[in-house]
């Protein structure tokens, strides 16, 4: 059989704080009617974390629950589309765990979850080698984002291109749900939503990206 694939998505929480903001994502849905992971969701996280100052973020990936030989095999994000993606600048990973480093792409709307929209930001990890080389179960990986001065966590607070499914703010391919070796692509429901937690209350709101 080939291997199974899920895509899944993300509810966003964009905290703003005086120390600084951090936007999660929280992977929690399988949204194409394919297998999700067999674990408790949430099945992943990212976290974007700008410590209070613009121009450095710290992007945290973690395999929450993935189990047995789940992992994943692309990850992708979107950027405050007044930015250009091709400015990024990513540090030496920080990692735990033994699998490979992924490759990371950063083009305006280039990469495609299949149905689920064009993102800015993809990282592609290894998905031969066996589950040494492969980001599964156990595996954390931490980044410094530099590169732009007005960066912070909350110019990752966009959501993808729609183009058939989505718009979303981020996407993740899982790969050998179960052991299975099936092969199939699944995408997004809708958009996620976002909470901003502020000093005087929580406001929930929405954001969309809006393309020219």
């Amino acid at each position: 059989m080939g291997m199974r694939r899920v895509v899944v998505c993300a509810l966003l929480t964009l905290s703003s704080v005086a120390s600084g903001a951090v936007v999660s994502f929280d992977l929690s849905t399988e949204f194409s009617g394919a297998t999700p992971p067999v674990g408790a969701s949430p099945w992943l996280n990212a976290t974007f974390d700008d410590e209070g100052s613009s121009g450095s973020v710290i992007l945290t990936l973690t395999t929450t629950n993935l189990t047995d030989t789940e992992f994943v095999s692309e990850w992708m994000f979107n950027l405050d589309p007044g930015l250009d993606p091709a400015d990024l600048d990513f540090s030496s990973p920080t990692t735990t765990g033994g699998f490979d480093d992924p490759g990371i792409g950063k083009v305006a709307d280039a990469f495609k979850a299949d149905g689920a929209g064009y993102f800015d930001i993809k990282m592609n990890f290894a998905t031969g080698g066996g589950l040494d080389a492969r980001f599964g179960v156990g595996d954390a990986v931490e980044y410094t984002i530099t590169g732009i001065d007005s960066l912070t966590a909350g110019s990752f607070d966009f959501l993808c291109t729609p183009a058939g499914h989505g718009p979303f703010p981020t996407a993740a391919h899982v790969q050998g749900i179960g052991g299975d070796e099936d092969s199939g692509w699944t995408t997004a429901p809708e958009p996620a939503s976002a909470v901003l937690l502020l000093s005087g209350g929580v406001l929930a709101i929405f954001r969309r990206r809006r393309r020219s």
